[in-house]
């Protein structure tokens, strides 16, 4: 079995009190998170922070302490196993472009609009113990 990694963010922002999630619309149909596959030498943060950038032009910094990692079978190849890794961020710069030919359209939602959007549960998970993770380390 071959193994592919990919590292991402859930990244947050707070309007007057109530938390927003980005999530990314994928040229397949797929609605999540962004992500994407580690290069040669780089660190898992490395990966999470350029595909943010990459893929929606928002930038985030690190909530020190989360790491969400999931493995699925690639329905579409062979014999290879999908490991990903999700770090939490708060959004420091939000002006938000889909940048990739991959993301059709990237925006901020609510929780509730998020987990009954996201098309996997493997992400619904992710979300919810997000979620949990900053409602318990913010001020």
């Amino acid at each position: 079995m071959r193994y592919e990694k990919s590292c991402g963010f859930v990244v947050y922002k707070q309007v007057e009190g109530v938390l927003y999630y980005l999530v990314i619309l994928s040229s397949n149909g797929d609605l999540g998170f962004p992500k994407g596959h580690v290069e040669l030498g780089e660190s898992e943060y490395e990966t999470a922070i350029r595909e943010l950038k990459e893929e929606t032009n928002v930038e985030a910094e690190i909530l020190e302490g989360f790491r969400y990692e999931f493995e699925y079978k690639l329905p579409y190849k062979k014999n290879v196993m999908k490991q990903c890794v999700y770090f939490v961020g708060k959004c420091v710069s939000e002006d938000i472009c889909c940048l990739e030919k991959e993301v059709l359209d990237a925006k901020f939602v609510s929780l509730e609009r998020a987990v009954s959007a996201l098309t996997f549960d493997d992400t619904r998970k992710l979300l919810k113990e997000a979620d949990a993770y900053i409602k318990a380390h913010i001020e």
